[in-house]
Order: structure tokens, then C-alpha cells, then sequence
């Protein structure tokens, strides 16, 4: 009986939490291109064919200094609804494509399963955006997106060659002393359409 209830329990409370963090989340996350600012909260964007900015606001970048997120064409994470798990949870920090520092090749990664860690070193000069301002207590991230890199064709695009939906997912994690070693804070979705 109780390895039925336990999961259903936790899906519930895991469920509650994030909605409630959502509301609030400590990190938010815009779309910028053409001098337009949007918040990228469960919406749906529509760009141009063009480069555009994923600009990351750390409301307490003491606490959280990063945001994990899958950019996909498939809806796989995109689909999933605020109380139900992220498949290989534990797993996800390890889930991380590798890529360099300062954002080189102005590039977002797109792969149907893994993630990219949007985070900066406080400590140190070291962060995977251009640039980071500081402003009001906040820390503010800006990556340039000119190229999508389709890791799973091993290919990489320009942007204005890219004629298909992004699906976006966001999380915030947390570190904490549980058997996973880290919680969810918060998560939400995007999905950018292009014309």
C-alpha cells in the first residue's frame, strides 16, 4: 500500500511546490530581438528568422546562479504538466551538453533529451553567457543566439535557416541533502515559432 501512495503523495507535493514557485520564481528567463523584451513564462513567442537574445534575470544570485534548459523540436519535456516528474531527475545535472565559456559561437543547442546549464561562477570571472551585468541586486545574463547547433545531426545553422517550432523547458534546481542531492525549485516552458 504504501509504495502505491508514496509516489502518488510525492507527484501531489512536488506538484504544489512548483506551482507556487512558479508564481515567483527566482530566475526569469526573456526572448529579446528587434529592441522587443518578451517573458518567456508558459508562453508562445513568434520571432523573425534572426538572431535573437535569451536574456536570464537571478533575483538571488547568491542562491541560484543558473537555470537548466532543453531546446527541442520535439515536445517531450514541453508537454509535461507541473506535477509530474522530469524523466532521469537525479540524472539531470549529468544531463548537461559540454560547451565553452562566454558563448563563443552565439549558439543555443538543440537536443531532444539533454540540457544546457545558463549559470555563472559568482566567485570567479567565469559564466556561459556574453555578458553579465549586475544591477539592483540582480545578475543578469545575455546569450546571443545567431546559430542553433543540432547536436543529434552533429550540424550546426544559422538561425534564419530554421523554419521549425523551438520547444523550450526550463528548471531551477536546488541542492539540498535528499537522496537525489537536489530539488526542483521551479519550471516552466516556451515554445518559439518562427515566420
Amino acid at each position: 500500500m504504501l509504495r502505491k501512495t508514496l509516489p502518488i503523495l510525492i507527484g501531489i507535493l512536488t506538484g504544489l511546490q512548483l506551482l507556487q514557485a512558479q508564481t515567483g520564481s527566482p530566475v526569469k528567463v526573456y526572448v529579446e530581438q528587434n529592441g522587443r523584451r518578451y517573458l518567456l513564462n508558459n508562453s508562445t513567442v513568434t520571432l523573425e528568422r534572426a538572431p535573437f537574445t535569451l536574456i536570464v534575470e537571478f533575483d538571488q544570485p547568491d542562491r541560484y546562479n543558473g537555470i537548466y534548459i532543453n531546446t527541442s523540436y520535439k515536445r517531450d519535456y514541453f508537454n509535461l504538466f507541473p506535477s509530474q516528474p522530469i524523466p532521469d531527475f537525479r540524472y539531470l545535472p549529468q544531463k548537461v551538453l559540454s560547451e565553452y565559456k562566454f558563448n563563443p559561437n552565439k549558439e543555443l543547442k538543440i537536443h531532444s533529451e539533454y540540457f544546457q546549464y545558463l549559470g555563472f561562477n559568482p566567485k570567479r570571472n567565469w559564466f556561459k553567457f556574453d555578458r553579465i551585468e549586475k544591477k539592483d541586486g540582480k545578475v543578469i545574463g545575455y546569450r546571443s543566439v545567431r546559430n542553433l547547433d543540432l547536436v543529434q545531426q552533429d550540424k550546426r545553422i544559422p538561425v534564419s535557416e530554421n523554419r521549425k517550432a523551438l520547444y523550450l523547458f526550463f528548471t531551477v534546481l536546488e541542492k539540498d541533502g535528499s537522496l537525489f542531492g537536489h530539488r526542483e525549485i521551479a519550471r516552466f516552458k516556451a515554445k518559439l515559432k518562427f515566420r
